[in-house]
This record gives structure tokens, sequence and C-alpha cells, in this order.
């Protein structure tokens, strides 16, 4: 009996210690910030729409509850541009819904940034954040992606790969019968994730990319998510895929039958997706929504991020911790060579028309 009682006693201590730990804070947040962290007791747990799979949270989310052991994670993994649509036909109903938006979908992030949809919560850490981190009030950014060039390594010789957008146009154009029908990318037309790489992409490299996308736009078989790309590249329907999403690549080459996959970033334009991440007004569980975005900007979040397939953006994440920093694909690639896809409003401005331009070079005109 009485090792038991001492058994309990012991545990409960451990148990006060490990909470005590948890309430720590960097010494440069708020006095006020115990405030939020208390709020957060009395709440739901947290909803979170993302286009990102269990893989790329998992770390993040252990890390977070390790601070937050009583806060409940939840996250539904959907299209880009269904994060929004779905979060903004639920607003306002009985419905629970998102406390926590995470998405590639720029256009929405920009249209948010002009309408105010966002809590304008501004993150401690964003003292220890490059300028671009915070786009707008309350949107900000998790991770900065590369999108590749994927291939089947056992379809495509060495000679045959493509490096780059402009390579794989004088490969698919001096061989087309290696190419039709087998190159795939995000469809800017119907995926928010695609417009806003391409028109990024288009934007920067001008005429010459036009001119490149109407060559090859009719062996291009669109699609609206990185991970069936992949799949359909190791099976053979495809070839390869161009600016297809990092995170769903990396993970893929670690599982059974990676071997036949390989990557590349793109030697002549290699675009890096600003991911963004904002509390929607209203939120049913706002207190727990800010510890996360806090806990995901801070460092230790951030190398979660890497380690859950993201790129993380932060100077002080060690690059020994992590696949790839922002930082060292700046330096493997050189700087003039990211493509950066951020929150520009031409986003919204420009949207229609660069769909319909989209289409006629898909289209080969």
């Amino acid at each position: 009996m009485q090792l038991k009682a001492l058994t309990t006693v012991t545990g409960l201590l451990a148990g006060i210690a490990g909470f005590a730990q948890a309430q720590e804070v960097p010494s440069y947040y708020p006095t006020d910030y115990s405030q939020i962290i208390e709020g957060s007791r009395s709440e739901s747990g947290l909803m979170i729409y993302s286009n990102m799979a269990d893989n790329n949270w998992q770390p993040l989310i252990e890390g977070f509850n390790a601070k937050y052991p009583w806060i409940k994670v939840e996250t539904v993994d959907l299209g880009s541009g269904t994060v929004h649509s779905r979060w903004e036909a639920e607003k306002g109903s009985s419905a629970r819904t998102a406390d926590l938006l995470v998405s590639g979908a720029n256009d929405r992030w920009a249209a948010y940034g002009q309408d105010g949809s966002m809590e304008d919560y501004k993150s401690p850490e964003a003292q220890h954040l490059p300028e671009f981190a915070q786009p707008y009030p309350g949107v900000n950014v998790l991770s900065t992606d590369p999108l590749v060039i994927t291939y089947n390594a056992a379809l495509l010789t060495e000679e045959q790969r493509p490096t780059g957008f402009a390579s794989l146009v004088e490969a698919a154009t001096a061989d087309p019968s290696a190419f039709e029908g087998k190159i795939t990318t995000y469809d800017a037309a119907r995926n928010s994730f695609g417009l806003a790489a391409w028109w990024s992409y288009m934007d920067k490299k001008g005429d010459a990319a036009w001119d490149g996308l109407r060559k090859i736009g009719p062996m291009i078989r669109g699609e609206t998510s990185g991970g069936p790309m992949n799949e359909k590249i190791a099976t053979g329907e495809y070839v390869m895929g161009i600016a297809v999403s990092g995170i769903t690549i990396f993970p893929r080459l670690e599982q059974p039958g990676g071997e036949i996959l390989g990557f590349a970033f793109p030697d002549d334009g290699t675009i890096m997706m600003m991911r963004g991440m904002g509390i929607p007004k209203g939120a049913a569980n706002p207190n727990s929504a800010k510890l996360f975005v806090d806990y995901a900007l801070s460092q230790e979040g951030q190398t979660q991020v890497g380690k859950g397939g993201l790129v993380p953006y932060r100077e002080d994440v060690a690059e020994d911790q992590v696949r790839y920093t922002f930082q060292k694909i700046s330096e493997q690639i050189g700087e003039d060579n990211m493509v950066i896809a951020g929150f520009d409003e031409r986003l919204i401005t420009e949207a229609q028309s660069f769909v319909d331009k989209w289409n006629e070079a898909i289209a080969g005109r």
C-alpha cells in the first residue's frame, strides 16, 4: 500500500512538473500571454482545414501537444481551393468549422487580405521572421515549399530527364511519342494551388514561357493534387511531372517503391510556394488557434514543420534537423532561380484572363 501511495504521489509530482513546463514561453512574449493559454483550456480543441496530409502534420502536432496536451488537434486534408470554399460555406452556420486555415490558394489569401476575413493576430514570433512572413494582417506563411520536376527513373534515361521547363520543351518536341499524354502538372484552370504557382512562373518568365507551354500543352494532362501525380508517375501512366509540390514527393521517396521516382529542382526557375495560414474571424476556438500559430512560427515549430516534409524559412532552424530550409535551397539553386509564389493581388484581378490564356496554351494555341 505504501509503495502504491508513493507511486501515485510520484506520478502526481511528475504531472505537476510537466504541467509547469508546458506553460513556459519565451521571454519576448507579452506579459499577458498567459491569458491566451488559460483561455484555451475552456475551448473544445482545434480544427484545421489544410491541403496537407497527416504525415506532414504529425511532427508539428506532436510537438504542439507536448506543450499544450489539453488541446485536441484535428486536421482535414482538402484541396487548396476546397479549404476555403468549405469554410466559406460553413461560416455563420451551426456546423463546426475550421479554427485555422492552411493552404497554397494564394488568390484566396490575397482576397482575405483585402476584405479582412482573418483575425488580425500578430504573433510574438514575427520579430524573428523575414518580412514576407505576414503579407497581410492575419495572414501568415507556414512554409516555403518548392515545386519540382518528378520523373519515373525506370522509363526515362538520364539523358531524357529534363532539368527544367525549357529542357522539357526541348526534349518533348524532339521526341513527341515519348511524352505525348505522359506529362502532368497542376491544372491552373481547376486548382487554386496551380493558379498561384503557374501565374507566378509566367509573370516572371514572360513570353518565352508561354511559347514553351503552347508547344507542349497538348502533351500535358492536368491534375488537381500532387499525391495522384506521383502515384501515376510511379506506375508509368505519366513519365514525369513539372511543378509538382515537393511535400508530396519527398516523403514518397522514402516509402516502398520510392526508388523508382526521382526529382530535380528546375534549373530555369524553381517555384517556391508560400503556404498561407490564418485564423478566421469568429473562430470557435481562437485561443487554441493563436497558440498553434505561435508554435508553428517558433524555432521549434518550424523545425517540426521541416520534419514533416515541408520547408521552414526561419534562419535559426538547424539544417541538419530537416531535409531542406529556404536558405539551403536558395544556396543550392541560386536566389535568382527562385520564383516566389506569394500573395500578389493580381492573382485576383488577372485570374480569369490568365486561365483563359492557360487553356489556350494547353490546347496548343
